[in-house]
């Protein structure tokens, strides 16, 4: 069933406009007709089953509150560079179905994208768009939120229970994901991962006292790591 996200509170058994945003879907790609349903989720992160009742404007009541635990009981973030080519929309689609909450996105020491203001600007819109669809997609109650910063050395990781630093030179001496989740009670989960050309030495040497993640025997691409360590993150929680 389709599931929209909306600004603002809505009330059992009250009729409400739906956002401007969400108009066209309704009309021109759904298809929709009154007495169709679908899902709405509002700005608190509640979730109803709602009835549409009119196209012009196109209106809906709110029949009755979905109960449901479909986000992960430890708020993850996702620490990752900029990806050339459509990699970057890649990891903030699946990462988003598997359940992150954040996504920071740094300017590695070895990135091959460098993004003027300009483009950082419309990148953002782009990617905020990309995990609102999916987050539609995959049923959540929560759309990520999405930041860009500067280097690694000028962020506080401190602020997190846990972080979790997959070096590709480390890989087959670090610690699995799950025995380091399973010796350790956490809330919030900081994921950090390097850019196609890897982590300079500097760069690693900020995460000498935190813990190195072995991402199995191979040695995977920049797009596929993160995906990797948040499937085993998302199996041992659910």
């Amino acid at each position: 069933m389709q599931r929209y996200f909306i600004k603002g509170t809505v009330s059992l058994n009250e009729t409400f406009v739906m956002d401007d945003e969400h108009v066209h879907h309704i009309r021109n790609v759904m298809r929709a007709k009154a007495g169709d349903k679908f899902n709405v989720v509002d700005g608190e992160g509640n979730a109803y089953l709602v009835l549409l009742t009119d196209l012009e404007p196109v209106s809906y009541e709110v029949i009755e509150k979905i109960e449901s635990e479909v986000e992960l009981p430890v708020d993850i973030t996702l620490y990752s560079p900029f990806l050339k080519g459509d990699k970057m929309d890649l990891v903030i689609q699946k990462s988003t179905e598997l359940g992150v909450h954040h996504f920071i996105l740094y300017k590695a020491e070895r990135s091959v994208v460098k993004l003027d203001a300009k483009k950082e600007k419309s990148r953002l819109l782009r990617y905020e768009k990309i995990a609102r669809e999916a987050s539609e997609q995959s049923r959540r109650t929560k759309i990520p939120g999405i930041s860009f910063v500067g280097a690694l050395k000028t962020i506080d990781f401190t602020q997190y229970d846990l972080v979790l630093f997959a070096y590709e030179d480390n890989n087959l001496t670090g610690s699995s994901i799950k025995d380091i989740l399973a010796r350790t009670s956490v809330k919030t989960i900081a994921v950090v991962f390097g850019p196609e050309g890897g982590f300079t030495e500097t760069e690693a040497d900020i995460f000498k006292t935190y813990e190195n993640i072995a991402l199995g025997r191979r040695i995977l691409r920049a797009e596929t790591a993160p995906l990797y360590a948040l499937s085993v993150i998302g199996s041992y929680y659910e």
